[in-house]
């Protein structure tokens, strides 16, 4: 290099603009995102523009209604997560108490991969010294872990909530099996269950009761990934949350003329005994998440029981 030639200037990432570009990609929207952030549509777009002024790149496709990502904003999308969780790690370390310890938290099968994800990432990078212990079973079983004090709460899913929780939020109910599969039309119905404390096995069962229709059980089949094998191998019809569906399982609507499901709710139950601040801060992290990421974009309910 020339010693003559003037040294390329360093720029520097404002995190506040990665930030709206990661919450924009994982939410598929400027108007989610501004809920993410608490912030106005418009300021989430001006962010949004700055960063790509400052690296001159297009980072969405804006042609379609919803945003998706270039191959330039897939490219910037895991670094700009890396600079905005050691950004919240640093903060984390100088500003906030020193938190430590074990959290025990149970989720039920259907709706660990789904909701909790960007979840327990927010809190391990506020929280780095805490470690949580992530107990998956039916939420029967986990009501039952949590009472014997095994774990510290629970999220369940649920037909009500019960004194003592609090709804975070309520979702459809939706029959789901293979596109264009033939077990939806088989007689008895083949139902597919995880477990036998499954708790959507009940509220399938008498839809299907109250519209006389024959069924049998297949399984139970022991986990959520081998029951979703089944469905795409057209062996069974099963239920989920319809926010919880993934890409490759079908809904089935009311042209398969199978009955309408009661709606469930996704409870947050904690051990009023011995709670530390551990525990009720994991707990309000969790509230402000799920009303943050879910309620908004699907007018779900949400209320403590009394």
């Amino acid at each position: 290099m020339n010693s003559n030639e003037p040294p390329i200037p360093l720029r520097n990432i404002d995190v506040a603009l990665a930030r709206a570009f990661v919450a924009t990609a994982e939410t598929g929207g400027m108007t989610a995102a501004a809920r993410l952030l608490n912030l106005t549509q418009g300021a989430v777009s001006q962010q949004i523009k700055r960063l790509e002024e400052l690296l001159q790149k297009d980072l969405f496709d804006r042609e379609h209604r919803q945003l998706s990502l270039t191959a330039e904003g897939e490219r910037l999308l895991l670094h700009a997560r890396r600079l905005i969780a050691l950004n919240d790690e640093i903060w984390g370390l100088m500003s906030a108490p020193d938190f430590e310890g074990t959290v025990r938290l149970g989720v039920p099968r259907d709706i660990v991969r789904p909701f909790m994800p960007p979840i327990l990432r927010s809190f391990n990078d506020a929280w780095p010294r805490v470690r949580l212990d992530l107990h998956c079973k039916s939420s029967p079983k986990l009501l039952e872990r949590l009472a014997a004090g095994e774990i510290d709460m629970a999220l369940t899913t649920e037909m009500d909530t019960p004194a003592g929780a609090e709804r975070l939020l309520t979702d459809e109910l939706v029959w789901v099996g293979c596109a264009s599969g033939r077990a939806v039309h088989e007689k008895p119905l083949p139902v597919g269950v995880t477990d036998g404390t499954c708790t959507f096995r009940a509220a399938m069962v008498s839809a299907l009761e109250r519209d006389g229709r024959d069924w049998r059980v297949v399984g139970p089949v022991g986990t959520q990934d081998a029951l979703l094998a089944t469905l795409e191998a057209d062996l069974a019809v099963a239920s989920l949350l319809k926010s919880s569906v993934p890409s490759h399982i079908h809904i089935l609507g009311e042209e398969s003329g199978l009955p309408r499901l009661t709606p469930f709710h996704i409870n947050l139950h904690v051990r009023t005994s011995q709670s530390s601040e551990i525990v009720r801060e994991l707990a309000n992290h969790i509230r402000d998440q799920f009303a943050r990421r879910f309620q908004a974009s699907s007018g779900m309910v949400h209320r403590k029981a009394g």
